[in-house]
């Protein structure tokens, strides 16, 4: 499975609308092959997120980059060349992230008599607990219980709780990463180039070409022939 995120870049109003076209593109080209395509817009208006359900990420990893998008608007008089871009990240999809395994030879139990009010008992008994996790050095102490069992449990849930936000924050912080090495969003990068005076997008890592109707299409598997290379 997979995720694609498709944001525009630089260009204003025209990156926005040439972001959406992209997404329409994926969109049809998955439907071609069959794959069912979740679509959504996690940030309204800037980011378009398309999950690929069943589908590994090197089938579309190709797609990656910045896309560069020159034409020149029906409605500049001028006829100047106008260039904008958005890019394409494709991410593996992230699983939610369940109740983390804490295993018995990684925790660290120590208890302890409880302080403070609470009756003769909990200030004479063992109550309190302190846990210490091996691995990550996370130490959690609870006191307030007026049994051992309360605490530890009290302790054990908190544990799971903090391991669980910094599984979360380790993943979230190696998504950004492979989203950075994929894509830049200014001008002068170019992963693919949309030409609209010659009607056709060039991929500059294979020299692979389509015609711009093809690609809207979402006929990625068809491609014109063509030089290797494009400036």
């Amino acid at each position: 499975m997979c995720v694609v995120e498709i944001r525009p870049g630089e260009g204003g109003a025209d990156a926005l609308t040439f972001a959406n076209e992209l997404a329409d593109t994926v969109t049809a080209w998955a439907a071609r092959r069959g794959w069912p395509v979740e679509r959504t817009a996690a940030e309204p208006g800037r980011t378009t997120v398309l999950v690929l359900t069943g589908v590994p990420v090197a089938r579309v990893e190709w797609l990656a980059g910045t896309h560069r998008l020159q034409h020149v608007p029906r409605n500049d008089r001028r006829g100047r060349r106008h260039t904008s871009t958005a890019t394409i990240a494709i991410l593996p999809e992230g699983s939610a992230a369940g109740a983390p395994v804490v295993r018995g030879e990684d925790v660290r139990v120590e208890t302890m008599r409880g302080r403070g009010s609470g009756g003769q008992r909990k200030n004479k008994v063992e109550t309190a607990v302190r846990l210490r996790h091996l691995p990550t050095g996370i130490v959690i102490t609870r006191t307030s219980g007026r049994s051992q069992a309360a605490n530890l449990a009290s302790a054990r849930a908190d544990l799971e709780q903090r391991l669980r936000e910094r599984a979360e924050r380790a993943s979230r912080h190696a998504t950004d990463l492979t989203r950075r090495a994929q894509v830049r969003p200014d001008r002068a990068a170019k992963s693919f180039t949309h030409n609209g005076q010659r009607h056709e997008v060039v991929d500059h890592d294979t020299g692979r070409r389509w015609t711009l109707r093809a690609w809207r299409q979402g006929r990625l598997d068809l491609r014109r022939p063509g030089r290797t290379r494009s400036g």
